[in-house]
């Protein structure tokens, strides 16, 4: 089978169980280009049957800021991202090598079909057409920012087409399971209350109120999560307290100068831990 001139971009974290199936669906590509952030399970050991184009970049909790990185590392002027917990049909791989032959576009919007605690999402934003993303890119055309879910800035000139068909889009295994989701929020929502402290922004009460009942309707009634059932309302109410979550950490930010405020709250308890102790030394 030939390979197709695309530089494909994987960035990993301890991503050991999936990084195997991912890497299966684009080994038709010319050069896979890993960056891993210093894992400690055997991701990197697993990779290294695909390639032997291995970078490395620090652990920022979060894959944005090596993206750009990974770019730079790219030597085709194709270039196509994947996470390690996304799948690549056939049927993308054949549209990919379409949209190079007949030249359809310089910038790829693909579909994403989200899978969430075992089903896979129709609606609640994360249907395949209701979760596009520009993946697919000529080089030239693309600067990738390291905030957290950040868009890529792109030329203005660029031409952008779409992938229309949902079986011609990644099959991306989302949240196994509520804990694991719980877990991706504690840490998303910690990087993004840092990131407003260290900008010196704040968020209004009125304002975060106003972003939780939005961020639920959008996604319940707007967006039908509504036709997923449970499944639906839960994920649009939890997209809500991460609203929520963001706001709180923040504020005690604020009232303790501090990006990491547990610090300060508990050297506060271990004095008054003292002081009670102390009572019994009198």
């Amino acid at each position: 089978m030939s390979k197709l001139p695309i530089s494909v971009l994987v960035h990993t974290l301890n991503e050991e169980k999936n990084i195997r199936n991912c890497l299966k669906t684009i080994k038709w590509a010319d050069e896979i280009v890993i960056i891993d952030m210093y894992s400690d399970d055997k991701t990197t050991e697993i990779a290294a049957e695909y390639t032997d184009k291995i970078f490395y970049h620090e652990r920022m909790g979060y894959a944005d800021p090596a993206r750009q990185f990974g770019l730079e590392k790219a030597s085709h002027p194709w270039i196509l991202i994947v996470d390690a917990d996304e799948l690549v049909p056939l049927k993308l791989k054949k549209k990919l090598e379409k949209i190079i032959e007949e030249d359809m576009g310089d910038i790829i919007s693909v579909p994403h079909n989200n899978y969430f605690f075992g089903k896979l999402m129709q609606f609640t934003g994360w249907g395949p057409l209701q979760d596009t993303h520009h993946r697919f890119f000529k080089k030239e055309y693309v600067f990738i920012n390291d905030k957290i879910h950040s868009t890529f800035s792109e030329r203005e000139d660029a031409r952008i087409y779409e992938i229309t068909d949902p079986e011609e889009g990644f099959i991306h295994f989302n949240y196994v399971d509520v804990e694991h989701f719980l877990d991706k929020l504690n840490r998303y929502t910690s990087i993004e209350a840092r990131t407003l402290f260290e900008a010196k922004q704040d968020i209004k009460f009125k304002s975060v109120i106003n972003q939780i009942f939005s961020e639920f309707r959008k996604r319940y009634m707007t967006l039908n999560g509504r036709k997923e059932g449970f499944r639906g309302f839960s994920l649009s109410f939890l997209m809500g307290v991460y609203r929520l979550v963001t706001y709180a950490k923040l504020k005690l930010m604020r009232e303790y100068d501090s990006s990491n405020p547990s610090f300060k709250i508990e050297e506060e308890y271990n004095k008054l831990a003292e002081e009670v102790i102390s009572e019994y030394e009198k």
